[in-house]
């Protein structure tokens, strides 16, 4: 049995994405001798994997039925041209970036102040709004209404006879929504940099991309970089979570004064972009 038509390899799918990394998508129709064969004979007449160009590898194939040949599919994937020719974003020259905006809930206990860094914050409000710490249940006691002066007890003194009666704004609070975020850039390597998680975990100020100044002493913290390999290239995105005002307390996380990244010489002397010779960027 023949069937009709051109039998040649034909590009089914080829984009390569703003990174640099490419899918390269090839299918070819062929006729099997005869019907009935086993897997192990269509695998023996399956075209051999057509050529491509150095850039790319083979990372999967699939053969499917279709009125009554077969059809195979292989899928490449890297970048364009030779493999050694720069051709895609490297950490120091992508334009992958983003930022989404987050919150969290924290206990009024670790309030600092509007603007942050203020340790006399929690004091000056529970003494503007008469409240009181509760160490046993680790929470905040405030009443309901404001008193021109609170006598015995354990609350402290505050107000004055202007706010007397008057309802009190922070009754029922326990807790505040501190405005945070996730910073996220993504390029790609040819080999994965030996410094990928230096300071992961840690304030860092070694942040690829263009993300903007931070203000109210906010800072970044680097979160354990995430990758994937795409055939001859590194898919590298890196996550940094922007502190809420007065940023991460720096007994815990540091202050990012020694976590920048040094460079390493790849086993084939060339950088994460590709070049000859030079470090790669972590």
């Amino acid at each position: 049995m023949s069937i009709y038509g051109d039998l040649s390899v034909k590009i089914d799918n080829d984009t390569t994405d703003r990174i640099g990394i490419r899918t390269l998508i090839l299918g070819q129709m062929w006729q099997p001798s005869r019907f009935g064969l086993s897997i192990d004979e269509l695998d023996g007449e399956k075209p051999g994997i057509p050529s491509t160009p150095g850039g790319v590898l083979l990372i999967g194939s699939q053969t499917r039925p279709a009125a009554g040949h077969m059809r195979t599919v292989w899928t490449f994937e890297g970048i364009e041209g030779d493999g050694k020719t720069v051709t895609f974003k490297d950490r120091t020259r992508t334009l992958d970036y983003s930022f989404e905006p987050g919150l969290s809930q924290v206990s009024l206990m670790q309030w600092m102040g509007i603007k942050g860094g203020d340790a006399s914050a929690l004091v000056d409000l529970l003494k503007k709004y008469q409240g009181s710490i509760d160490y046993d249940n680790d929470r905040l006691i405030w009443q309901p209404t404001l008193a021109a002066e609170t006598t015995g007890g354990s609350g402290l003194q505050g107000g004055d006879s202007s706010s007397d009666g008057k309802t009190n704004p922070m009754f029922g609070h326990q807790d505040f929504f501190r405005m945070e975020g996730t910073y996220r850039c993504r390029y790609a390597s040819l080999t994965l940099p030996q410094s990928l998680y230096s300071g992961a975990g840690l304030v860092t100020k070694d942040i690829p991309g263009g993300p903007p100044a931070t203000t109210e002493k906010r800072n970044w913290l680097k979160v354990p970089p995430r990758w994937k390999r795409r055939g001859l290239i590194f898919d590298i995105i890196e996550e940094f979570w922007l502190s809420g005002i007065g940023g991460w307390p720096f007994p815990i996380y540091g202050d990012g004064s020694s976590t920048k990244t040094g460079g390493v010489t790849a086993s084939d002397g060339r950088t994460a972009g590709g070049a000859p010779g030079g470090t790669l960027l972590g």
